[in-house]
């Protein structure tokens, strides 16, 4: 599976209207490794000075429904520190929001 350019604008889109400061890629498709089976795996930087709770499944079945493919969100702060690593090593920014 590979993103077009349309995904990710999608995505840039979708952020800008969410608590996310900050959106990466990372696992197969960051490394051009994903098969037609893989999911798009998505790390996430939140701004906590919203109130996010149970929204951050509702984030990630949103985005699903918009991209109609299946999608792993990852906070970065639920991330183990043994997995950290490889996630990092993997990570492609994808969005950022402007600041001010």
């Amino acid at each position: 599976m590979m993103l077009t350019t349309e995904d990710i604008k999608t995505m840039q889109n979708f952020f800008t209207k969410q608590p996310v400061v900050k959106a990466f890629l990372f696992g197969s498709l960051s490394r051009n490794e994903a098969t037609a089976e893989s999911d798009i795996d998505i790390l996430v930087e939140l701004d906590y000075t919203q109130h996010i709770g149970l929204g951050f499944i509702d984030m990630k079945l949103d985005l699903e429904r918009q991209l109609n493919k299946k999608i792993d969100l990852v906070s970065d702060n639920s991330i183990s520190k043994h997995l950290r690593p490889f996630i990092d090593s993997d990570k492609k920014l994808i969005y950022e929001r402007p600041i001010g």
